[in-house]
């Protein structure tokens, strides 16, 4: 039996070539047949006995289907791997943790910004002692490729525990000399741009170094070309992370463009452009066993993984559905390291940074770091976003925990229309047209992390269940929210 943090999730499929290829929770990849739904080729991509569980949907490109799977809070291993689309033989694996050839880390690696982080194994030595072989990093999100480059992209997850002072080599431990770049926690936390054909690491940029607070960074990468960066034309990929920044780089060879706070975010100053990293605010970062620490955004982040979408008029706007809220976080004594068993050790409290408030979908100018609207809601935002273009609208659809999907003007943020679903929204609604006629569909049914106390049953009144959101969940009122699943479907026009 599989252990999945956080639910038994399953993020969907992808079709290629006449063939539907999925992951099940247990780490076998599927491919079927799509027209008669048989079996074409199954493999073995991860294993609950080492932590991983098979929770995100593939990326088929080039004949390869490309994928990862969940597990930080089980001590697994993260890595990225490529299976043939025709037979399922993998064709190569690469690691978050460990070697250089294991993560695929080579002499050209950041070859245009070494500061941040080259060759030298450092994805063994940013790790105290053999922690690297339980240090997480999992690829567990979404993942991104450009046909003319021929990159894939995806993000990495947070370093296994979330008792930082256990993954620090300093003696006694101090802020700074966790902080200095020799316990990074390396590749953990990072955006990676890997050849198709290699899987060698182009570059690799990692935006929480010594993570603190589970800011897990596999939120997904928007491609987009950008016509006057500073003068410039860009290829950017944009990437709003848990931790509260939203970052752009170019994608070609990882320059750090932009990083913009996007929610309230206390634990960071800024962002270091001469060297990418975070400066660290050392009363917002939990380290001592004991000692309890507030952070905002919480561990759930300024968003989760629900995605975002992009302005199909201005490749500088996003619409972005975000969670507005703190917690407190009090890192606790590890008993234990064994795979497949839960490896969290820290005490979360998350409440709402305002009362009353706790989602707010946002229009936000990635360049200038300004937001041209936003919606609050009482209730978060779980799941994604869809535009469309004028000529069909130029509406955004989304949908709030609080089973509300709404239709909102792209340029007022006016809500245009908003219908009472059956239960809380955590899907990402879809649009398609059948016989000129355009449709939108949205699955309503609450889970994941943010639903995990209301589907399991748990206690309210233990404000640190489900590491934070049965806290949460009491605030908000999700337990007075139906439960079950059902796709609905609106006629736009």
């Amino acid at each position: 039996m599989a252990r999945a943090c956080c639910d038994t999730v399953n993020r969907g499929g992808s079709y290629g070539d006449g063939k539907i290829v999925y992951q099940t929770l247990d780490g076998f990849i599927i491919a079927l047949d799509a027209k008669t739904g048989k079996e074409v080729w199954v493999t073995k991509n991860a294993y609950p006995d080492k932590g991983e569980t098979g929770t995100p949907a593939p990326l088929i490109a080039e004949g390869k289907v490309f994928v990862g799977f969940g597990g930080d809070e089980f001590a697994a291993r993260g890595a990225f791997a490529a299976f043939d689309l025709e037979t399922g033989k993998e064709l190569w694996r690469k690691y978050s943790t460990g070697s250089d050839a294991d993560v695929g880390i080579t002499a050209d690696t950041n070859k245009a910004h070494p500061e941040y982080g080259q060759a030298g194994d450092l994805g063994l030595h940013t790790f105290t002692g053999d922690d690297w072989k339980i240090g997480g990093g999992s690829a567990w999100g979404w993942y991104s490729y450009d046909p003319e480059l021929h990159y894939v992209y995806y993000s990495t997850g947070n370093p296994g525990l979330w008792s930082p002072g256990y993954r620090c080599g300093e003696d006694p431990l101090t802020q700074s000399g966790c902080n200095s770049g020799k316990w990074d926690n390396k590749w953990s936390m990072t955006i990676f741009a890997r050849k198709v054909d290699s899987g060698d690491a182009v570059w690799a940029y990692q935006m929480t170094p010594f993570d603190q607070w589970d800011y897990d960074g596999i939120n997904e990468n928007h491609l987009v070309d950008m016509p006057n960066v500073d003068g410039k034309a860009r290829k950017a990929l944009v990437h709003f992370d848990r931790n509260g920044f939203a970052y752009v780089l170019d994608r070609t060879d990882g320059t750090l463009l932009r990083a913009h706070k996007y929610v309230t975010v206390n634990w960071a100053e800024k962002i270091d452009f001469k060297t990418g990293r975070p400066i660290k605010v050392p009363g917002h970062s939990p380290l001592e066993v004991g000692k309890t620490v507030q952070a905002c955004p919480s561990a759930m982040g300024g968003k989760d993984q629900q995605p975002g979408s992009v302005d199909p008029d201005d490749p500088t706007k996003f619409y972005m559905p975000t969670n507005n809220w703190c917690m407190t976080d009090e890192p606790q004594t590890r008993t234990g390291t064994q795979q497949g068993v839960v490896y969290v050790y820290a005490n979360v409290y998350m409440y709402p940074e305002k009362p009353g408030v706790t989602g707010r979908l946002k229009k936000f100018d990635v360049l200038t770091g300004k937001e041209d609207w936003d919606i609050p809601d009482p209730y978060p935002n779980w799941g994604g976003t869809l535009n469309t273009g004028e000529k069909d609208g130029g509406l955004v659809f989304y949908g709030s925990l609080g089973g509300d999907f709404r239709a909102v003007d792209r340029k007022t943020g006016k809500v245009l229309w908003q219908r009472k679903l059956g239960s809380g929204i955590i899907g990402n609604p879809i649009t398609y047209k059948v016989a000129g006629k355009q449709y939108v569909s949205v699955l309503s049914g609450i889970g994941g992390w943010i639903g995990l106390p209301v589907t399991a049953g748990l206690d309210f009144n233990d404000k640190f269940g489900a590491i934070g959101a049965t806290a949460m969940t009491k605030a908000t009122g999700l337990n007075l929210i139906p439960q079950g699943g059902m796709l609905s479907t609106f006629r736009v026009y």
